[in-house]
């Protein structure tokens, strides 16, 4: 996306992010205990995993794709399960952040995460843990318009978007740290059912 000073912004898209957890919070549980639930699940490697393309996806873009659920096992629990949806969105978002890594762009930065998933302590530390860093909430209800500002006063000043992004930077409200034994998503398991969740959706009768 490009900003009013003439700069760029990469952007990875998703349709399935808080979404996917409101679904499987669906099934027999509120959304505070399927948070407990994936927080208290055991790091272990035999768990399962989802690709949550619920309902296709833009970024890959898999329009026609469906969410898969994979790896469950007769040992499987209900916090496991939650576990899954969370890295689900999670793997997403990690996805994007290495595609950026291989399109040259400086992830190394500070990890800020906003809107209605970043008020679960479950999607910041799946993401901290995922990534190996701290995620950062920051004081920006209204990040998007916030964003607008920014670029407006820096046109107005014939200033940087990044200097006038400095001198506006809301303050930190929590910052959540990577477990120091982490559970990291099986790439290779995700890649495969990813393969499954890419079929075409059967054509309705």
């Amino acid at each position: 996306m490009c900003d009013a000073t003439g700069g760029y912004l990469p952007l990875a898209c998703t349709l399935n992010a808080a979404k996917v957890t409101d679904t499987f919070a669906r099934l027999d549980v509120d959304h505070a205990t399927l948070e407990r639930l994936a927080l208290a699940a055991p790091v272990r490697a035999q768990r399962p995993t989802l690709v949550a393309y619920l309902d296709g996806e833009r970024t890959p873009r898999r329009p026609g794709a469906t969410g898969v659920l994979g790896g469950i096992t007769g040992e499987t629990t209900r916090e496991d399960v939650a576990l899954a949806a969370y890295e689900g969105v999670v793997a997403g978002l990690v996805g994007a952040a290495r595609a950026l890594e291989r399109a040259g762009v400086d992830t190394s930065g500070e990890v800020v995460v906003n809107g209605g998933g970043a008020r679960s302590l479950a999607y910041r530390q799946v993401l901290a843990d995922a990534l190996g860093r701290p995620v950062v909430r920051r004081a920006a209800p209204e990040a998007t318009a916030r964003g607008a500002c920014v670029q407006a006063v820096a046109v107005l000043e014939g200033a940087t978007v990044a200097g006038t992004a400095e001198r506006w930077r809301p303050f930190a409200l929590d910052a959540v740290p990577p477990r120091t034994d982490p559970a990291t998503i099986d790439a290779a398991h995700y890649d495969l059912l990813a393969t499954v969740a890419d079929r075409p959706r059967p054509s309705a009768t």
